[in-house]
């Protein structure tokens, strides 16, 4: 973490706790609305299969952003745990420090630029029919 000043070290954290914040609130938000309307406001009044369906992507797309959500946060407190260890802007692939313009832009970055894009080459799922 020498890497970074102390100045740049809190502007990051602003931004970790900032986006803490969001996400946060973007979770109530979903939840809150989630639990004010009934499933079957969603489905409409009548028992259709096809409003059935769409109620039941209404939910899990709800689902889903929750969990990109809850998955931010569970990085941020990774994020602030590197920064208690003296790890915060350091790659775990390449033990090499991460330049601040990567971290200002995605301050939970555990990689370094060149290393992610490695990692997403080598883990990129093939694409697959769906049908």
């Amino acid at each position: 973490m020498s890497h970074l000043t102390p100045a740049q070290l809190q502007a990051l954290t602003q931004m970790l706790d900032q986006r803490a914040t969001a996400a946060q609130a973007e979770i109530r938000a979903q939840a809150g609305q989630r639990a004010d309307e009934p499933y079957a406001d969603l489905s409409g009044g009548v028992n259709d299969p096809g409003d059935d369906a769409t109620a039941d992507q209404i939910v899990d797309l709800d689902n889903a952003m929750i969990g990109m959500e809850l998955s931010e946060l569970r990085d941020i407190a990774a994020a602030r745990e590197r920064m208690k260890n003296g790890r915060y802007g350091v790659c775990i692939d390449c033990q090499q420090e991460i330049d601040f313009e990567r971290l200002g832009a995605y301050p939970t970055a555990k990689r370094c630029a060149r290393c992610q894009g490695l990692h997403e080459r080598t883990f990129a799922s093939a694409p697959h029919p769906t049908l």
